[in-house]
């Protein structure tokens, strides 16, 4: 009964917590705010930013670099759906060839992105192409949306299990287990593939509007792809697309892009 019950108001959670997205105007389901976002994405932050400290990793060492990033992430933002939000970038000076954006703006890059030997980025361009990205995944609030579309099926199985193992059905509950098992394996990493071609469409558009030029974006991504195997089978588990697939996305989007990269720079030419 219990399980029914549970089963019955997943419905009336979706509808209580419908919302707008700001990119794209379309009605979604979100159960955070935009002040839930900053708030928990200061809170990611200051986790990180702990560990890095725990583990001896210089943060914001290099002044210089620290101000261009940070100059890079508001041109971006300021022609960004969500220009207000309270966006902040940190650098961790590690090998690690990444960057992460939390909730509601804040943001981190490892030096190990634009290293000259392992690292990925090798111009200004390319770095805006990343940042931008990184942008597009908070401006279309991916992460809070995920946890609200997730819930209620984690809500289900989870209650399921509980329910049957309280009955001593174990077969029920083994099953319950692998399904949710197989939804955490396969489903969240589809949906999270389609936040990061998303991220990938809006950022490129970004930084044209920004006034960096959008091949860099195709040209970073075809040169991770050269780097890599990328194997087709490991891309189904993966919550990302191959290197692959996101150059050709890209280079599809490029003659919009390009228009709006010629557009920013009729207007920042002196």
């Amino acid at each position: 009964m219990k399980l029914r019950i549970l089963l019955l108001l997943l419905p009336l959670f979706a509808v209580g917590c419908a919302t707008v997205d700001p990119v794209t105007g379309r009605r979604v389901n979100n159960l955070y705010s935009i002040d839930d976002d900053i708030q928990m994405g200061r809170e990611v932050l200051g986790e990180v930013v702990k560990t890095m400290r725990e583990g001896k990793v210089p943060i914001n060492r290099d002044g210089k670099k620290v101000a261009k990033l940070q100059e890079m992430v508001n041109r971006i933002a300021a022609v960004s759906h969500l220009p207000d939000l309270p966006y902040e970038i940190y650098l961790f000076e590690t090998n690690i060839v990444n960057a992460f954006a939390a909730p509601g703006g804040q943001m981190g890059v490892f030096s190990g992105l634009y290293h000259p030997e392992m690292g990925l980025v090798q111009d200004d361009d390319e770095l805006a192409a990343v940042i931008a990205h990184e942008i597009a995944h908070v401006t279309c609030r991916h992460t809070t949306e995920s946890l609200t579309r997730e819930l209620p099926v984690r809500l289900a199985l989870i209650g399921g299990a509980l329910y049957a193992e309280a009955r001593g059905n174990d077969d029920l509950a083994l099953a319950l287990g692998a399904g949710f098992l197989v939804y955490e394996g396969l489903i969240l990493p589809r949906y999270s593939r389609r936040d990061e071609t998303e991220a990938d469409a809006v950022g490129l558009m970004y930084m044209a509007k920004a006034g960096y030029d959008p091949r860099a974006a195709v040209r970073l991504w075809e040169r991770a792809a050269a780097r890599s195997k990328d194997p087709k089978l490991f891309a189904l588990f993966s919550s990302h697309p191959t290197d692959r697939q996101r150059a050709e996305a890209l280079r599809k989007l490029l003659p919009q892009a390009m228009e709006e990269y010629e557009r920013a720079k009729a207007v920042r030419a002196p």
